[in-house]
């Protein structure tokens, strides 16, 4: 097989074995938590499928590494050994190991490092075979020698599994130069009691060549329990030797290194993959087929006068032709729609590790995980769920003792849950633990400067300090540190995605932080308004509410800014016209709209001519056709043919704060 075509197979074999790791890690928890034996044998089967596909494919490091563990998990499913907290622990390290395997496959680099040769010996010292560590650096110069001898002796039967002797030997080939003897001591007597399909030979295959253990051992991986094989390492010195004795050499062929069958992946030719099911895909089918009945029918014009008869044909073919591109627009969308649960589970083992360290318990609760959103949101919602995540269970939970003290059970819970409102999607990550320390939360602002003092704020206000950049209450910085290490990373990794972060907390019962964010990034559905000569769409999950006002509505404050009141509060006025240099756009209040919306958690009201209609707006990067503007998340096409720049509300909160400030 060439190396492209190899490659194709092994992105595949990448792709299925790292949901194959997915399967370890979340069975390894669950037994953990005190599971049924069946997990052993799901455990099982994952590892055993990533150690056939590696050797299959290329990786014979990986396939070798995989090996030690699927033995210790062996002797756990026959009865031979029970599984224990030390055990899980170790497969747990195993299943980041191979991931890292994975990682540096398919950047190209060589899988083996320190870490992995380690763990391996950490597998082999559990079955009984490993070294202990004062004599690991002697074993490793064995792992690395430049000549080898290896005697391999299929047992009878491992023809009829499919195997092939000489298949082997070729293989084996490509690690450097052999010389092989053959061993007839198996031969029946006479002709007649040779059973062809049985194997009766057996070889002694001298290998001289910088080859490493594991790379002859993978060779054998398919058939360790079909023959008796034993590797020993040989040394070549520079001084003569004495001749060999006659032997009988087996002419092989030569093939490239197991490890060169590897292809270096192009980072520029790398795709993502969506798994999409039949019934998605047969939707799609059939609107395809609609549409081309449709325009089959609209074809029928093209020659011919129109009559009202045929006019009201036109208008049916038409109606029926907007309804097949809207459906068939959703379908293609939902194809991209993949369920939250591929979030959500990678958040037990960090559950774990991190309660572990900190001496916590700490038990989570996943709901909703079969809800879905757009892949692309998927994929960067993790960064921010992942803050939130650590920090509630540093800062938010208690420890036992504490717990106890407080009237609690030594046990906090941790609960993330998704679920659809209206149009977006709605992540909560919730704990009951100690809740925003206010106290705490105002001195560390009044230290900063960044109020004068707490008197009279409500408790959202405070709790809106913690995502001020670096804000953080923790006396001592760590990897874990306070409630407000990355909070206002958070907030602007949201933001980027079109969505809000809010938070809702009560000292001492716990804390409630609520992501809200689009479905999806590609279609946006905004209102249309007019400043001036142009057009803006401005998402329709961010505005609260638009009213019309009086000329004295709006008061000037110093430094040329202006304010509204707008249900007991003042909000500050952001002119669209102004932000972004329209001509001929309105300039008294009275005769243009107010539009009230929330971005970066602060309401400001935008000022524009008017509103012209609702419509879904599919996003263009203006990023990536012409540059980044403040204020602009994208741009659209309307119905005709002009473009419209969508508003970034977070940006204009976030430039209005700065205008403020100076």
């Amino acid at each position: 097989m060439s190396k492209a075509g190899l490659a194709q197979f092994q992105q595949v074999f990448i792709e299925e074995s790292l949901e194959g790791l997915d399967t370890m890690e979340s069975s390894l928890l669950a037994l953990d938590d005190g599971g049924d034996a069946e997990l052993v044998h799901t455990i099982f089967r994952a590892a055993h499928s990533i150690k056939g596909g590696a050797a299959t494919f290329g990786f014979p490091e990986m396939s070798s590494f995989t090996h030690e563990a699927e033995s210790l998990l062996d002797e756990v499913r026959s009865g031979k050994r029970a599984i224990d907290g030390a055990i899980i622990e170790l497969l747990l390290r195993t299943v980041d190991c191979l991931r890292g395997m994975f990682a540096r496959a398919q950047a190209g680099e060589p899988l083996n490092d320190a870490v992995a040769e380690g763990l391996r010996n950490e597998l082999a010292l559990a079955m009984g075979r490993g070294v202990a560590a004062n004599d690991l650096q002697a074993r490793r110069s064995e792992d690395h020698a430049d000549a080898w001898t290896v005697r391999f002796r299929p047992h009878p039967g491992m023809l009829a599994g499919g195997n092939e002797p000489l298949r082997l030997i070729r293989e084996l080939a490509g690690l450097g130069e052999l010389s092989v003897t053959p061993e007839f001591d198996r031969l029946p007597a006479t002709l007649a009691a040779l059973e062809p399909s049985e194997c009766h030979l057996g070889w002694t295959i001298e290998l001289k060549g910088p080859a490493k253990r594991a790379d002859i051992a993978a060779v054998f991986d398919w058939v360790e329990d079909e023959c008796d094989l034993v590797i020993e390492a040989r040394h070549v010195v520079a001084a003569a030797a004495p001749a060999p004795a006659p032997a009988v050499t087996a002419p092989v062929a030569a093939v490239a290194d197991a490890g060169a069958a590897r292809t270096q992946r192009d980072s520029s030719a790398e795709s993502s993959s969506v798994r999409v099911s039949i019934d998605k895909i047969d939707g799609l089918i059939n609107l395809v087929g609609e549409l081309v009945i449709t325009q089959s029918m609209l074809d029928t014009f093209r020659e011919g006068d129109i009559d009202a008869a045929r006019l009201a044909v036109l208008e049916q073919g038409l109606a029926q032709l907007a309804r097949h591109t809207r459906e068939l627009q959703e379908s293609v969308m939902g194809i991209r729609m993949l369920p939250i649960a591929s979030v959500f589970n990678r958040f037990p083992r960090m559950v774990r590790d991190i309660s572990q360290k900190l001496g916590k318990q700490v038990k989570l609760e996943l709901v909703g995980e079969q809800t879905e959103l757009d892949k692309t949101v998927l994929e960067k919602i993790g960064d921010p769920m992942v803050h939130l995540v650590r920090n509630a269970i540093d800062h938010g939970l208690e420890t036992p003792d504490k717990r106890r003290a407080a009237g609690k059970g030594d046990i906090g819970t941790l609960k993330l849950e998704a679920s659809h409102r209206g149009g977006n999607i709605v992540v909560e990550v919730s704990d009951d633990g100690a809740g925003l320390n206010r106290d705490a939360i105002v001195a560390k602002a009044v230290q900063r400067g960044l109020i004068a003092n707490g008197e009279g704020m409500s408790d959202d206000a405070v709790a809106e300090l913690i995502f001020q950049p670096g804000f953080s209450t923790a006396a001592v910085t760590t990897d874990l540190s306070g409630r407000g290490v990355g909070m206002d990373v958070v907030r602007r990794n949201v933001a980027d995605l079109g969505g809000t972060v809010t938070i809702r907390s009560t000292q001492g019962k716990g804390s409630v932080f609520t992501i809200t964010l689009p479905l999806t990034l590609a279609i946006i559905d905004g209102l249309t308004a007019a400043v001036g000569d142009e057009r803006y769409i401005v998402p329709l999950v961010s505005i609260v509410e638009s009213v019309q006002l009086k000329a004295d509505a709006v008061r000037s404050v110093a430094g040329g800014g202006e304010l509204f009141r707008f249900r007991n509060e003042y909000l500050p006025v952001v002119r669209l016209h102004e932000a972004f240099g329209c001509a001929h756009a309105v300039h008294a209040i009275e005769q243009g709209l107010m539009v009230v919306v929330e971005g970066d958690g602060s309401r400001v009201g935008l000022f524009v001519d008017g509103l012209i209609g609702q419509q879904q707006a599919v996003v263009k990067s203006l990023e990536a056709n012409y540059r980044r503007v403040q204020g602009v998340s994208g741009a659209t096409i309307l119905a005709d043919g002009s473009v419209a720049l969508i508003v970034d509300i977070a940006g204009l909160v976030r430039l209005q704060g700065r205008r403020k400030a100076a």
